[in-house]
């Protein structure tokens, strides 16, 4: 299962609860808008590679193995190939390491490629921020399905979205960071990427039906 070049949410999956996790996962198999769901390496952790595979078939959406893979290639087509092995459609690896290690889990062939070109947090200014434009067009010339670039920073996803071309783009920092629904959307990002805001939410389902709902208003706003 891929993801499309849509509007739509990444629910991050960030939490310890592997039974609230897999709770969340159906109830978003029913969820009214466009989602998937981002696994990351805290819920990893408690379970092993295995919670992949339990999520897709709880949820029945793309699931994204985000280990942002950071390693020389052939340690790095390993742990993606485990990833896809596992159940994911999609893994995220760290563009910032080179164009021989997005390449070798890209001739994996076994799902999409999502490429980190810039991030979030302040320090990503330090060092990935000066040579982003150069990862952007690096991980273009592979042919990554993907990108990931900051919502905090949107006028960083306005940027690089010339440069990224046809891979889509997904965007994290929505609420807990800072960024409103919708400020990466409208910059050029096709997902946004929702974690603590949906998941610690009273009523988690709701949260992302909410959120997908103000991202499409402001779109509607902007024409």
């Amino acid at each position: 299962m891929r993801l499309r070049k849509d509007k739509g949410i990444i629910v991050a999956f960030d939490m310890e609860d592997t039974k609230f996790a897999l709770d969340l996962a159906s109830d978003l198999s029913g969820a009214e808008g466009n989602f998937a769901i981002k696994v990351g390496r805290i819920l990893e952790m408690q379970n092993g590679i295995g919670i992949l595979s339990a999520i897709k078939d709880a949820a029945g959406l793309a699931v994204i193995y985000d280990g942002k893979i950071a390693d020389i290639p052939y340690i790095s087509r390993e742990i993606a190939a485990n990833a896809y092995d596992a159940g994911a459609d999609a893994v995220i690896v760290h563009g910032f390491v080179g164009s021989d290690v997005v390449s070798a889990v890209k001739d994996l062939g076994k799902g999409d490629v999502i490429a980190v070109v810039e991030m979030t947090h302040p320090g990503s200014d330090e060092f990935i921020q000066p040579v982003s434009e150069r990862i952007a067009a690096m991980v273009s010339r592979v042919g990554v399905e993907g990108v990931v670039l900051p919502a905090t920073k949107p006028e960083r996803v306005k940027s690089l979205a010339r440069i990224v071309r046809d891979a889509y783009i997904i965007a994290p920092g929505i609420k807990a960071q800072g960024a409103r629904p919708g400020d990466a959307i409208v910059n050029g990002a096709d997902y946004e990427v929702v974690g603590r805001a949906i998941y610690n939410a009273k009523q988690p389902k709701e949260a992302a039906e909410t959120m997908y709902e103000e991202v499409l208003k402001r779109l509607d706003a902007v024409g």
